[in-house]
């Protein structure tokens, strides 16, 4: 496996990832979603913060590599 492979596999995984937190955070009372954005950091306000750009990148890439 080339190192960009292997990027692009952990990148899927991770995205892979991602989708499960946000998936379950939606799941949440509201009262558990204000303890997990209380504790989150500033950046990161709820998991589609980290979601959405994670998927755009890996797509990007994926698109780069399909041309």
């Amino acid at each position: 496996m080339t190192e960009y492979s292997d990027f692009m596999y952990e990148l899927h995984k991770y995205a892979t990832q991602t989708h499960a937190l946000k998936d379950k955070f939606e799941k949440l009372s509201t009262e558990e979603k204000q303890v997990v954005i209380h504790a989150a950091p500033e950046e990161i306000t709820n998991p589609e913060r980290i979601h959405h750009p994670v998927f755009q990148w890996l797509e990007n890439l994926q698109n780069k590599n399909s041309r």
